[in-house]
């Protein structure tokens, strides 16, 4: 019987007990296991699959799944290589996606009431464990509810694990707002102080901590606030880590049942092509964007009309508004017209860098919407693939609308970008500005 397409399922239980695809990556507990530092963090673009491993990560590490350890892990890796720490930590976990940013002060709401809501499910979880805590929890503690879980884990002598997703998701709409951003994430700021509490727990109860987002710019902007923690992001070990390779794409295929004879499109070219070390053995596919096709195939019966995951709407408005300033906007032109720029990658940097070219360059390969490509004397950023050069031929659009003196034919326009998909020439596009024939200054 075929198994089911893991399409915006990111429960590793329900991956597991319901018949779906389950792509293994549990070898990559036993890297992270064995580093030095046990505060770690890695960083991977939207939609590779970070939820779902923080899933695995949580219930592998969770004493109160250990009853479950054979069910859920029996098959695969780790569980044929079980390591010391399996199922001896309280979890505490985390997601910062979904808060309310619209002002400062909700946001501020918001924030408190996300992470007290998660300490009280934190505590009823391990409430055979950790007597005499509803009382201080019917208090509105804020951020201050971590108090009370560490110290009731201390109290048992459980130590703690705290997983944080989508660590900086609410960072861009802040930024937005001017003021706010520093205020929550510089000395004194909610968010700095929430990370300074954990960073102070590690000290006696908090033994390990996995976070994971896009960007590392904030982790930067909160400097002393939390500093223990040790960046894999670029280290070619985990470069697989999220993501699918080319294995596991025919390996997903064949537990489908799939039929290849449906597929048109050029997976490689719409949707491999990543590469997050100079050293990497292998590119990896955006694992969203492929099983949004694999997905559309089995529904429709035909390979859909709408190749490109729509999802990716989002991170084209995204690019809009990160392409701010001159210098930014000529940057990314650089980058539409070559397909690749010669630049170093930056593994720090806070918001006041991002007006420099070098900067917003590398906050373009974090985002996803550039890759690595060693070269033979440099290291080049270069567009991964056809459904990322549709948010920057977009954009270009865009741009050509709002850059053409007198009036344009939008519908020409629009036509011209649709068959960059078809043969990536971008001629049409360097002829019909009126400022000459490429759209840089100075060529």
């Amino acid at each position: 019987m075929p198994k089911k397409l893991p399409y915006g399922q990111s429960d590793f239980v329900k991956i597991m007990g319901k018949n779906y695809v389950y792509v293994d990556k549990t070898r990559y507990i036993e890297l992270l296991e064995n580093e030095n530092n046990t505060y770690q963090f890695l960083l991977r673009p939207r939609r590779f699959g970070k939820s779902l491993f923080l899933s695995v990560l949580d219930h592998y590490y969770n004493l109160n799944a250990q009853n479950k350890f054979e069910a859920l892990f029996g098959g695969l890796y780790i569980g044929r290589n079980p390591t010391a720490e399996r199922g001896m930590y309280a979890v505490l976990k985390f997601n910062f996606s979904g808060l309310d940013t619209e002002t400062p002060e909700t946001f501020r709401k918001s924030f408190s009431g996300a992470v007290q809501e998660r300490v009280i499910g934190f505590l009823e979880a391990y409430k055979s464990i950790f007597p005499d805590t509803e009382r201080a929890m019917k208090q509105d503690l804020g951020i201050g509810a971590l108090g009370v879980a560490f110290t009731a884990a201390q109290n048992a002598d459980i130590p703690i694990f705290v997983i944080i997703d989508e660590y900086d998701h609410f960072a861009n709409n802040l930024i937005a707002m001017g003021k706010a951003y520093k205020d929550e994430v510089k000395a004194g700021g909610l968010v700095r102080s929430f990370f300074e509490s954990l960073k102070i727990a590690t000290d006696s109860v908090v033994k390990r901590i996995f976070i994971t987002g896009v960007s590392p710019m904030m982790l930067n902007d909160l400097t002393s606030g939390f500093n223990i923690a040790t960046d894999y992001t670029l280290f070619p070990k985990y470069n697989e880590m999220f993501g699918f390779t080319r294995d596991d794409v025919e390996l997903i295929m064949a537990e489908a049942g799939i039929n290849r004879d449906l597929i048109k499109v050029d997976m490689e070219a719409y949707y491999n092509g990543y590469a997050f070390s100079e050293y990497a053995g292998n590119k990896v596919y955006n694992s969203q964007m492929i099983l949004y096709l694999f997905n559309m195939v089995m529904q429709l019966g035909e390979q859909p009309k709408q190749i490109v995951d729509t999802n990716l709407k989002t991170d084209y408005g995204r690019l809009r508004r990160l392409a701010d300033g001159e210098g930014n906007r000529q940057k990314l032109l650089q980058i539409i017209l070559n397909g690749k720029i010669a630049v170093s990658i930056k593994e720090k940097f806070s918001v006041d860098d991002l007006q420099n070219e070098d900067y917003f360059v590398s906050l373009l390969f974090y985002l996803g919407m550039l890759t690595i490509e060693p070269g033979e004397e440099q290291i080049y950023l270069k567009i991964p693939n056809y459904s990322i050069k549709t948010l920057y031929w977009e954009y270009m659009a865009e741009y050509l609308k709002s850059t053409e003196e007198g009036v344009i034919d939008s519908g020409r326009l629009e036509e011209t970008v649709r068959n960059l998909a078809c043969d990536g020439d971008m001629m049409p596009l360097r002829k019909r500005h009126p400022a000459g024939t490429c759209l840089l200054k100075g060529q």
